[in-house]
């Protein structure tokens, strides 16, 4: 049939008129197809019906049609969805004379002025792709709300996917539910989906098995004030761009952006998000990437910038059952920054951080990193029971940047913790890792750690303890931007390397602790602290006050501190000098051993300090074995100094001290400075031991007489 011929038909058709040709118009009967071709959508009606298509412009001509003139199963072809629109939004149809499907707008097309339940209906011939312009909707600037919300049920009713061509789609209102399906977009700077109204709610929200890329959802949150106030603060308008609920869901190479809340929420079991980037979060709860109630998931190469509460969080609602949790997620090469305002600065209780994850359980950070947040890089906290009882924490190759706290790692609500950082840095901070474990069953483990503390004031340190537990760090290093070397001279100071300011009860275990500068590291254990063990190897430090049960130190350079080992001290292939290192003794002090040492006070003139709390019974605990002490004694004095309390002191062989295969080295003029020196009379104290060597310089080992066979040989 020619152009004319079909321009006739159609207008006779919409005049009233009708043209029959002998066996164009067959029974619908004759040419049903099997429904699960899905050639065309909703019944799957079809029909072998040869006659040619009519053919109209949009589809508001196709509504004209005098539909009582039409043979079922009659194709009609609509040029575009509005005669505005020609090329867009239209497509083939066919009229189902008997069908009572909802009209839906796209798929589902009534005849002008027929009633809801009356019959027929124009059926549109779709493939396994929907697109907004066949419900109308033309990403023109223009409210599309109302065909976005058709097209988004049609789609997922019949499981079609969604193709959004570049556009800017707007909205009026929130709740556009896709269940199932795959939307994608043409780009995040090509199409974008954008609320216009003022109420909260969930722009757009994708369930169960949907997927969703390459758009833009804009949540239209309201501007920000001139000043911050505690009034303002969340006193937001607009909406949640992007929702993720159910079971297995997708969202990648998504921007989220303007919300008066997270950008982009997840409550699912089982999704994954990739190439998400979310900007400009506000309110008190302004989170980049909210995962709340959710397991078995992944966020990896995601961004989220410019929030006033946290980058990317997983937890739980204070609402949830309490066997609820979030687990096994991990955050992969993820990016969190410009963290501001957060409600905690105006009186609220949320603070500002990069990363959070709190009543969670098998949370791995990997490679990601934080950056200009006020208040912490990331933190990690149980608060609910996993199902084994203790809640697992993983951060690897993280790096937390220019905040106040790097790294906040503890238990929470009597949920043991076991943490596990490597090769993590805390750059430009206050404090580099904060530790608090109220548990003795909660631990840590922490390898190739690095900091760099601002060093603006003399409060930074890089590792703050608090509570009990098991921390163990090795291969760890610090730096400044400025050093104060005077700064942790004051013992009551609450800053050091490693400190304690409230107290620490647990055990901690360190090795290969360095500076950068190749000056000493501190640690100050202050408060209530009293630790059941202490461990120092490999290090050089300053051990400005350790009380503890046992104490080791292995192949160390103490160079000055005041060591407390209520039970044992075990003192292995260490240099101590240059300072005056202070060991004390007490009542229950089973051992206090020095093993292949060396006291080097050459330098500094300094001394060892042993000190007698209330140690009142006879046994020989302090023992030093293939020991070698150097000083010059004319110029600065003893090599070590026996005190104790005038009321321990005069207990026969409570201060004796045993010295086997030891050398002493007077390095300078000879002189009778004894090398062990006691300011208490009558000292009862007394030198015991075998195989030990002296220099000719050196005219008095003490001022009291040591045993007949001190300098003996075996």
């Amino acid at each position: 049939m020619d152009a004319r011929r079909r321009k006739l038909l159609v207008n006779l058709l919409q005049g009233g008129a009708f043209l029959g040709v002998a066996g164009v118009l067959p029974s619908h009967a004759d040419g049903m197809r099997d429904a699960s071709q899905r050639d065309m959508s909703l019944e799957g009606a079809a029909s072998s019906y040869d006659a040619p298509p009519i053919q109209v412009d949009s589809i508001a001509a196709m509504r004209r049609l005098e539909t009582s003139r039409l043979a079922d199963g009659q194709r009609v072809e609509v040029t575009g969805y509005y005669l505005t629109t020609q090329g867009l939004g239209g497509g083939s149809f066919q009229w189902a004379a008997h069908s009572r499907q909802p009209e839906d707008g796209g798929l589902s097309i009534a005849a002008a002025g027929a009633s809801e339940q009356a019959e027929g209906r124009f059926v549109r011939r779709v493939g396994s792709t929907l697109t907004p312009a066949m419900f109308g909707a033309m990403g023109d600037g223009s409210d599309q709300y109302a065909p976005l919300m058709r097209l988004a049920k049609a789609a997922s009713t019949m499981g079609l996917a969604v193709t959004f061509p570049p556009g800017d789609y707007a909205l009026s209102d929130t709740g556009v539910i896709f269940s199932g399906i795959a939307i994608s977009g043409a780009g995040p700077a090509r199409t974008t989906l954008r609320y216009t109204g003022h109420e909260r709610g969930s722009l757009v929200v994708i369930r169960d098995g949907a997927t969703i890329e390459g758009m833009t959802l804009d949540g239209n949150v309201s501007a920000d004030p001139d000043t911050w106030t505690p009034r303002n603060y969340d006193a937001f308008t607009g909406c949640l761009p992007l929702d993720l609920r159910g079971r297995d869901v997708v969202a990648r190479n998504v921007v989220c952006r303007r919300s008066p809340m997270a950008c982009l929420r997840v409550e699912a079991r089982g999704f994954k998000l990739e190439n998400v980037r979310t900007h400009h979060a506000r309110g008190n709860f302004g989170d980049g990437i909210f995962v709340v109630d959710s397991r078995d998931g992944s966020v990896e190469r995601c961004e989220a910038r410019d929030f006033t509460r946290i980058g990317f969080v997983s937890d739980t609602y204070g609402r949830s059952p309490i066997y609820m949790l979030s687990e096994r997620i991990d955050f992969i090469d993820c990016l969190a920054e410009n963290g501001h305002h957060g409600s905690y600065d105006y009186g609220g209780a949320e603070l500002n951080a990069g990363y959070w994850a709190e009543n969670s359980h098998a949370v791995r950070f990997i490679d990601c990193r934080s950056r200009e947040t006020t208040h912490h890089g990331f933190v990690a906290a149980t608060g609910r029971a996993p199902s084994q009882g203790t809640g697992h924490f993983s951060l690897q190759g993280c790096i937390a940047e220019t905040t106040n706290i790097g790294f906040f790692l503890k238990d929470l609500h009597g949920i043991p913790v076991h943490h596990t950082i490597t090769h993590c840095h805390a750059g430009e901070v206050e404090k580099g890792f904060c530790m608090e474990l109220d548990l003795d069953a909660s631990r840590l483990d922490g390898r190739h750690l690095t900091t760099r503390l601002r060093g603006e004031k003399a409060s930074g340190s890089s590792y703050v303890l608090e509570g009990t537990g098991i921390i163990e760090l090795a291969q760890i290093e610090e730096s400044w931007q400025t050093f104060n070397a005077t700064r942790q001279a004051h013992l009551g100071a609450p800053y050091a390397s490693i400190v304690s300011a409230r107290g620490f009860t647990g055990q901690l275990h360190l090795r290969h602790f360095t500076r950068q500068d190749a000056t000493p590291i501190s640690i100050k254990l202050l408060g209530q602290s009293h630790l059941l063990a202490f461990s120092l190897a490999e290090s050089h430090a300053e051990l400005s006050h350790v009380p503890a049960e046992s104490v080791e130190l292995h192949d160390c350079h103490i160079e000055a501190g005041w060591i407390k080992a209520f039970d044992a001290l075990e003192v292995a292939q260490c240099r101590l000098g240059d300072g005056t290192p202070r060991f004390d003794l007490f009542e229950t002090t089973r051992r206090h051993r020095y093993h292949q040492c060396r006291f080097d006070f050459t330098p500094g003139g300094g001394q060892l300090y042993l000190h007698n709390v209330d140690k009142q019974n006879a046994r020989r605990l302090v023992r030093f074995e293939g020991c070698h002490f150097r000083k010059d004694l004319a110029l600065h004095g003893s090599m070590i100094t026996l005190d104790a309390a005038p009321a321990v002191f005069h207990v026969a062989e409570s201060n004796t001290l045993t010295f086997s295969d030891c050398r002493f080295d007077n390095t300078g003029a000879r002189t009778d400075t004894p090398v062990v020196h006691t300011d208490q009379r009558p000292p009862q104290a007394s030198l015991t031991g075998q195989d030990n060597r002296k220099n000719a310089t050196i005219d008095a080992l003490a001022a009291f007489a040591p045993a007949n066979d001190f300098m003996a040989e075996s």
